[in-house]
């Protein structure tokens, strides 16, 4: 049996190790009241990439919280004290990727895709990504139709490839490419719409 480590019943803040520690350890709910305050803005900014709505993503953030606190003897904390920060954030961002993909994805099969042509769609796309502001994008993201938005941040921000992202979403690895070229061609759209004209009218 492991010993519980006085900190548990410490008073003092606790460190993110110690918090994962009394956690895994003791399934602590002091560990846990830590680690969800500090980390609930940054799993929640994850799931409002995927979902306009406030409260469904609130509903995603603690469901993924759930799934955190359900697999953290699963998580390594083997790492230097300087990144276990970074690698846990990456660890939890996963799952709550995961987890609005689970939404998504049932949404989606209730919901029929449209039947476009990928060669039709290329033909017309001429935005890059690269040259768009981050946050331009971001707040222009909830105005893309939910596949759109969700293969879009999946492959720009989240870093998934194509098969990955079929196999997610269960769609074919071309489907996931033609609404990316979709929501890139709408992104274009919006942002000339909502940032250029608006500009060139001062």
């Amino acid at each position: 049996m492991r010993i519980i480590h006085k900190y548990v019943k410490s008073k003092e803040p606790l460190t993110l190790r110690e918090a994962l520690d009394a956690c895994v350890v003791n399934n602590s709910e002091r560990g846990k009241a830590y680690i969800y305050k500090r980390y609930y803005g940054y799993l929640m900014a994850i799931t409002l990439r995927y979902v306009k709505h406030e409260m469904e993503a609130e509903e995603i953030t603690n469901e993924s919280f759930v799934k955190v606190f359900r697999k953290l003897e699963a998580f390594s904390q083997h790492e230097e004290d300087a990144v276990l920060e970074k690698t846990f954030k990456s660890w939890m961002a996963r799952i709550a990727v995961n987890t609005s993909i689970d939404v998504l994805r049932v949404r989606k099969n209730n919901t029929m895709l449209e039947d476009v042509s990928e060669q039709v769609l290329l033909q017309h796309a001429t935005v890059d990504s690269s040259k768009m502001e981050v946050q331009d994008i971001l707040n222009l993201l909830h105005q893309l139709p939910d596949l759109q938005k969700s293969i879009f941040n999946l492959y720009e921000i989240e870093g998934y490839s194509h098969d990955e992202i079929g196999e997610m979403l269960s769609i074919p690895e071309s489907t996931s490419r033609t609404y990316l070229t979709r929501a890139k061609q709408k992104l274009r759209k919006l942002y000339t719409e909502q940032f250029i004209t608006h500009n060139l009218n001062f």
